[in-house]
């Protein structure tokens, strides 16, 4: 398990490796006349160069929507996923601003009198060499569907990233994604110029398209991960209102792969709101049970405690993610703000039963303590030999590497496992290394659904 911030310049790596492999693939299957043969011959090739750096992010972003847990190791975790997901889908965005203004902005340009009118001479080379061109009577259809899905595509990724949007528009908007993005491969096979599919660029492009047609596909015919969904029923409930969290158990009636402590899964408990990706609590003990402590954060969650009920059908799919404390050194501190203890109820349970091993300090802080849930955590500290510290911000106020200090005086010889609200665990890490803290040993879940 590899350090936030090594994961962090690893998935910035990996953002920058994807922009600079398309652009690279289409400049190496481009003449060099096209880049110094006038005005509109160079406006001509920022058009198509925008328009691959465009489809080609969005081609990715689809991909990883799609959640190919082939490659979860490589990345690291879903939650790795989605976050690389989330730049791909805002470069695109923004590939697709430039490349709308590099068509649009010189046309109102020659129409103001500040620009030349396009020379006939200068349209694409391959019409121009051959005079063929297979798509011609479908190429105003294609300019069309490309202007109104690029507004379309706009809308529906500012909806992704506004996080007042309700999770359940959030969740319709990435679907009508899935559609837009057709659209735009259309858009884009109809109107590249034909001699690129015989070059690198092509052959580069062809192979995004095809596979983000495939997810977007599996998408819109809900299919996504659907050869790790299980099916149970609630078997029990227990709401602690002081703190706002549901207990939910859950017994499967299909197979189950099992799963590790710390990992999550999406689950579906009906209506339109779909799947939600909650922490798995319980450690895997072969008898098709599972636990989830949700925290009423959202609309949708609130409601959850008086929706749900004992018997009620659900669907489970995962399990993902890779926070699960194999760090390879026994001696850890956890630190849970909030609901960010879920991960961490999973990992006393797992050392309750033998399943990992380690010297475990466990930090819970928290700004609404509930008394039944508390005693719960206690109670399986005890029980996996977990020295359990409690922090109620109203009385302690928040958690500093120095409170950290006086709690766990050989906090230097640990490994820190973070989760939580991501600014506290930002300081934490901070204040740490500040102070010769290695930083691959501070590990933080960076999971983020938006």
């Amino acid at each position: 398990m590899e350090n936030v911030m090594n994961a962090v310049s690893r998935l910035r790596l990996i953002f920058i490796a994807i922009i600079l492999v398309v652009a690279a693939s289409w400049l190496i299957s481009i003449p060099a006349e096209a880049l110094t043969s006038g005005f509109w011959r160079l406006r001509s090739s920022i058009v198509y160069f925008t328009g691959i750096l465009a489809i080609g992010s969005m081609s990715i972003a689809v991909i990883l929507a799609s959640r190919p847990v082939q490659i979860e190791s490589i990345l690291g975790g879903l939650d790795k996923f989605y976050r690389l997901h989330k730049w791909l889908g805002i470069a695109g965005a923004i590939f697709a601003i430039l490349h709308w203004l590099a068509e649009n902005a010189p046309r109102w340009a020659v129409q103001q009198g500040w620009l030349e009118p396009r020379p006939r001479s200068t349209t694409p080379r391959a019409a121009a060499a051959t005079g063929l061109d297979p798509f011609r009577d479908w190429r105003g259809i294609a300019e069309d569907i490309g202007e109104w899905g690029f507004y379309v595509l706009l809308v529906l990724v500012a909806l992704a990233l506004w996080k007042r949007v309700p999770y359940r528009a959030f969740f319709q908007a990435h679907r009508l994604l899935s559609a837009t993005y057709l659209a735009l491969i259309f858009h884009s096979v109809i109107l590249m110029d034909r001699s690129y599919w015989s070059e690198p660029v092509g052959w580069l492009l062809a192979a995004l398209m095809g596979l983000g047609a495939a997810a977007a596909f599996i998408s819109l015919f809900r299919r996504i991960g659907a050869d790790r969904k299980a099916a149970g029923v609630i078997e029990t409930l227990h709401y602690h209102e002081a703190n706002g969290v549901l207990d939910v158990g859950i017994r499967l009636a299909t197979a189950w792969p099992g799963h590790d402590v710390g990992q999550f899964a999406f689950v579906n408990f009906g209506g339109p709101e779909g799947a939600h990706p909650f922490t798995i609590t319980s450690a895997w003990q072969r008898d098709g049970r599972l636990s989830f402590s949700i925290k009423g954060l959202g609309d949708y969650t609130k409601t959850l405690p008086k929706r749900l009920f004992a018997g009620q059908n659900v669907t489970v799919e995962g399990p993902y993610g890779r926070f699960n404390f194999k760090s390879g050194r026994e001696r850890q501190i956890w630190i849970g703000g909030g609901m960010g203890i879920s991960p961490f109820i999973a990992g006393l349970h797992g050392l309750a039963n033998r399943q990992i091993a380690g010297q475990v300090d466990l930090i819970y802080t928290t700004r609404a303590p509930a008394e039944a849930f508390i005693d719960n955590i206690r109670q399986l500290a005890e029980q996996a030999g977990v020295r359990f510290h409690l922090m109620v911000e109203q009385q302690s106020g928040r958690l500093t590497l120095d409170r950290l200090e006086e709690m766990v005086p050989d906090w230097k010889e640990a490994d820190i496992w973070f989760s939580g609200p991501v600014r506290f665990g930002d300081a934490i890490r901070d204040a740490a290394v500040a102070r010769g803290f290695p930083l691959d040993r501070f590990h933080q879940e960076l999971f983020e659904m938006r």
